[in-house]
C-alpha cells in the first residue's frame, strides 16, 4: 500500500509490462513503471501527474517496493579499500529502507540554518532539470538548490553543508551504509544507488516475461495476444510443464 487508496502490483507478468523501455532517461522511466504498476482503490489508473509532483526520495522508495519480490533485498558492494576490493554482500529489508524515508518527513522543508530553508526535490524537478546544460558541476548543483529554495539564498560555500543536511533529510536520493569488510576489518561508508538497483531488478523481471513468451510461442505455437489472454499463474504451470517435458526428455537420452 502505498496510502490509504492506492496499490501496487508486481512488474513482470503482463503485456503492458513489455512496452517500459528501459533505456529512456531515468526520470521518465521511473514514471513509466510507476504509472503501469499502481492501481487506486477502483483499479482505475492514477494521473501520471501525481508521480511526477512526488518527492525523488518517494518516487524511489515506491520504485524499490513494485522491483521487491521478497522483503529481503541482497545488495552487492566491494570493500573500498584498493588493497583489499574484496565483493560483499548485504541484505536489507525493503521496510527498513522505507523507515529511514519515513523517520524525516515530518517537515515539509528541509532546515538548512536559520536563513535557509529548502524542500525536498521532485520528479518535477528532475525533469527540468533534465533539459538545462552547465559547464561546469558547482555551477549546476547551485543552480539546482536554488530551484528548491524556500527561504534564503544558497551560496557557493554552504554547498557541501547543504549536500550533508539534505543527505540526512532525504535519505533514499544519496543511499549509503556503513559495513566492515571481513577480510580487511575497515569499516567503510558505501553508497547504493536504489533507483538504479531498482530498475536493473525490473529490467531482469522484463527479459524473463520475454523468455517466457518466447517458450510458450515456440512451444504451443501460440501468438503473444494470445498468451496474455493466459492468465500469468497458468503460464507459470505451463512453463513448468514444459520444463519437466525436457528434463524428462534428456534422463531418457542419457
Amino acid at each position: 500500500m502505498f496510502g490509504s487508496d492506492l496499490t501496487f502490483r508486481r512488474f513482470g507478468i503482463y503485456e503492458s509490462d513489455l512496452n517500459i523501455d528501459f533505456s529512456t532517461a531515468r526520470p521518465f522511466l521511473v514514471t513509466e513503471i510507476l504509472d503501469c504498476c499502481t492501481r487506486n482503490a477502483q483499479g482505475a489508473a492514477v494521473d501520471r501527474s501525481f508521480f511526477w509532483n512526488l518527492t525523488v526520495g518517494a518516487r524511489t522508495e515506491w520504485l524499490l517496493r513494485i522491483a521487491a519480490t521478497d522483503d529481503e533485498i541482497p545488495f552487492a558492494l566491494r570493500c573500498p579499500n584498493r588493497a583489499c576490493s574484496r565483493e560483499l554482500e548485504i541484505e536489507l529489508t525493503v521496510n527498513e529502507i522505507s523507515g529511514l524515508q519515513q523517520q524525516v518527513l515530518s517537515d515539509e522543508t528541509i532546515n538548512v540554518s536559520s536563513q535557509l530553508r529548502l524542500r525536498r526535490p521532485t520528479g518535477n524537478d528532475q525533469l527540468a532539470w533534465l533539459g538545462r546544460s552547465f559547464e561546469v558541476e558547482s555551477e549546476a548543483l547551485q543552480q539546482m538548490l536554488c530551484t528548491l529554495v524556500v527561504e534564503g539564498t544558497p551560496s557557493r560555500e554552504s554547498l557541501d553543508e547543504i549536500g550533508r543536511v539534505m543527505d540526512e533529510h532525504d535519505p533514499l536520493v544519496n543511499f549509503t551504509v556503513q559495513v566492515q569488510c571481513p577480510d580487511c576489518e575497515q569499516e567503510s561508508v558505501c553508497e547504493i544507488d536504489l533507483e538504479d538497483v531498482s530498475l536493473n531488478r525490473l529490467r531482469q523481471a522484463q527479459l524473463r516475461l520475454l523468455a517466457a513468451v518466447h517458450r510458450l510461442a515456440a512451444h504451443y505455437h501460440w501468438s503473444e495476444e494470445e498468451i496474455f489472454k493466459v492468465p500469468h499463474w497458468r503460464r507459470d504451470y505451463y512453463l513448468g510443464l514444459i520444463e519437466r517435458e525436457a528434463a524428462d526428455f534428456a534422463n531418457q537420452r542419457g
